[in-house]
């Protein structure tokens, strides 16, 4: 089968995966805890089949609003959904449907602009993600962090053998859009050939930068391992001194 974009990953090779997933990793669990307003109008972006809205039903959020771009996993999710208290659409997070100021806080977790392959389109969801929100809104964003990775011993040389194969192939793409290694819970042998579709992997200064370009307030940021320390910062140029490792994580504000 050849896929051709992330969309068609989630549709196909990677669709039971995410439909079956359930509860909160213990950083989003911590997030929504601290930051989140359970009274709040919530939308989710690629919100997949829902495990995140449904974990925020059992803990007591109301007003809760999805959307993804894959058809399949927003049919599951409505299905599960019986008593249809949860709002889920299928929309495009470049161009959502939803009125200026609507909401009171935004999910972009599960590195959902990780996999909006085009960096104009990932502009552009985030611009949509600040039209949408209500002025001291809240939003909530997880990226895949390009230094963890590539500080990674694991990881290093499959970087370097990357970014040898592009070099002699005369390939301009970046080092940060990398292959999926692994495709339907099994190792991905396409991506020694370095073949689509990709994923992007932020550096944390272009985080801060994007986020601040778009209008949003960098109210806390950090790691995984800054979250489980308890000890996020308020700025990127601060958490750029430490050791980062997993998911990037950060709350902004409008």
């Amino acid at each position: 089968m050849r896929l051709i974009d992330n969309k068609a990953v989630y549709s196909t090779v990677e669709f039971d995966s995410w439909a079956e997933r359930k509860r909160l990793i213990p950083a989003e669990k911590f997030l929504i805890q601290n930051y989140y307003d359970k009274t709040g109008k919530t939308l989710e972006a690629g919100t997949g089949a829902g495990r995140i809205l449904f974990e925020m039903k059992a803990l007591d959020f109301t007003s809760l609003h999805g959307f993804d771009l894959v058809y399949r996993l927003i049919e599951y999710a409505n299905k599960k959904d019986a008593s249809k208290t949860i709002s889920f659409e299928v929309q495009d997070a470049t161009c959502l449907g939803y009125k200026d100021s609507t909401f009171d806080q935004i999910v972009f977790l599960q590195q959902i602009l990780c996999f909006i392959e085009a960096a104009a389109s990932r502009l552009m969801a985030l611009k949509e993600g600040y039209r949408v929100l209500r002025p001291g809104a809240t939003a909530l964003f997880s990226f895949l962090s390009f230094e963890a990775r590539s500080r990674s011993a694991i990881y290093l040389p499959y970087l370097t053998y990357l970014s040898l194969l592009r070099r002699l192939r005369g390939s301009t793409r970046a080092v940060q859009y990398l292959p999926w290694l692994r495709l339907g819970g099994k190792f991905n042998w396409d991506s020694l050939l370095d073949s689509p579709p990709y994923v992007y992997w932020y550096r944390l200064e272009e985080i801060g930068q994007l986020l601040q370009q778009v209008g949003f307030q960098i109210v806390a940021i950090g790691s995984t391992r800054q979250i489980n320390q308890r000890v996020m910062h308020t700025s990127y140029q601060a958490l750029m001194t430490e050791p980062i490792e997993g998911m990037l994580y950060v709350v902004g504000r409008k």
